[in-house]
């Protein structure tokens, strides 16, 4: 099981980002062979952005959309009471290290289903050596195994050499 992050899959469905041909070719060979798990948090991150791209129609949108939530290997799982108190306890921690609400909301979900791999390019995300971590935006993937420490400097460099 996985989960992936909302920049991930906006990056995927936005052919206008810089991001989009790594993470697609990621994706297209991951999608299908995975159980994703999603906070109902991520989906709505995802449309909020897509329907900022002039070149999609609100009803083109839609339809990707219900066809993305829809897939067989993907569950959305609903904010329970006991994930939202995760992820207000989490809040108090990791507000310090850059990681806001609707994040810990993401984690807290993953917690509760005991996911491990979590895919994503947001750096503070990276940090976290709790979870496997993949970060497709790179040709090869950055990939940060449990415990293994993400290296800022190192992902700066990377950064800088695809734009």
């Amino acid at each position: 099981m996985i989960t992936i992050d909302s920049q991930i899959w906006i990056y995927y469905y936005d052919p206008n980002a810089l991001e989009n041909g790594n993470v697609s070719t990621w994706m297209k060979l991951n999608l299908k062979s995975k159980e994703i798990i999603l906070s109902m948090i991520i989906p709505l991150e995802v449309a909020h952005n897509l329907y900022k791209i002039p070149r999609m129609s609100p009803d083109q949108i839609e339809k990707l959309l219900f066809r993305w939530i829809t897939q067989k290997n993907i569950m959305i799982l609903d904010a329970t009471q006991e994930e939202m108190i995760s992820a207000l306890q989490m809040l108090k921690y990791y507000r310090s290290k850059g990681i806001g609400g609707r994040d810990c909301l993401i984690l807290s979900a993953m917690n509760l289903s005991k996911v491990e791999i979590l895919v994503t390019h947001d750096k503070n995300l990276l940090m976290l050596e709790k979870f496997k971590r993949i970060d497709p935006v790179f040709n090869p993937p950055l990939i940060l195994e449990k415990n293994q420490v993400f290296n800022v400097e190192e992902y700066q460099k990377k950064l800088n050499s695809i734009k």
